[in-house]
């Protein structure tokens, strides 16, 4: 499937003069979900890593409570459609739980700060996507990109779970602001740490300390925050 397209435009100048310019675009793409024949959810993302975005959703959603709860699946030819079978009926979601009490290592901090740095293959020729790095417990950092930071999150998790990653052991680096949802969303993936370029919400930061997450914020090769109980503005370099 087609992740970028060539396009062609003109710029407008204040001045009223015009250029020609050529430029590369993100393809979305819409996948239609079902979870044992039952329409799940309409999918606006980039055409890569579905199948661990959607075990990511469904796991993050609370859906399932590991990857051998999915019985089958299967996406058709042209990645529009995909059909989800599990190993038993959902009648309710999963509630989270409190994390695992973990001391994050600054260094592992830095370094995913570093790589972002660097900037993710798809924003570098688009600017377009949001991006999620996965340090697994091997020290190995994967990447994820998508239209959406819930879907870049979501594809991270469906990959640790797809290659048996404990996710206890796992660090998340997303770009993006950190909303309540994003900490509910790695809060039931059961990664302990979640660590951002940018800044969280007041109602992330109280969900955070309601799990125990290691919520980092505004997290640069040169410092990184943790938001406390006493101060606001507290900077760790």
């Amino acid at each position: 499937m087609k992740i970028i397209n060539k396009m062609n435009g003109i710029t407008v100048y204040p001045d009223g003069t015009r250029s020609e310019f050529h430029d590369s675009v993100l393809c979305e793409h819409f996948m239609e979900v079902s979870v044992n024949n039952i329409p799940f959810i309409r999918l606006s993302c980039t055409p890569s890593f579905l199948p661990e975005l959607v075990t990511g959703r469904l796991y993050t959603e609370g859906l399932i409570n590991s990857i051998d709860e999915i019985s089958s699946s299967n996406i058709c030819g042209t990645g529009a459609v995909m059909e989800v079978l599990l190993t038993k009926q959902v009648k309710t979601a999963r509630k989270p739980e409190n994390l695992p009490n973990t001391v994050i290592d600054k260094d592992i901090v830095f370094e995913l700060a570093e790589r972002f740095k660097e900037d993710s293959h798809l924003h570098r020729k688009t600017c377009g996507t949001h991006s999620c790095y996965l340090r697994t417990p091997d020290g190995k950092i994967h990447e994820f990109e998508d239209i959406s930071r819930h879907n870049a999150m979501d594809k991270s998790v469906g990959y640790a779970l797809m290659n048996s990653y404990d996710l206890n052991e796992c660090v998340l680096y997303t770009t993006g602001r950190i909303p309540q949802d994003m900490v509910y969303k790695c809060i039931m993936a059961g990664i302990p740490t979640l660590v951002s370029k940018s800044v969280p919400t007041d109602a992330a930061l109280k969900m955070a300390a309601k799990y125990g997450l290691n919520l980092i914020c505004c997290a640069w090769p040169d410092s990184y925050r943790i938001y406390t109980d006493d101060t606001s503005d507290r900077a760790f370099e």
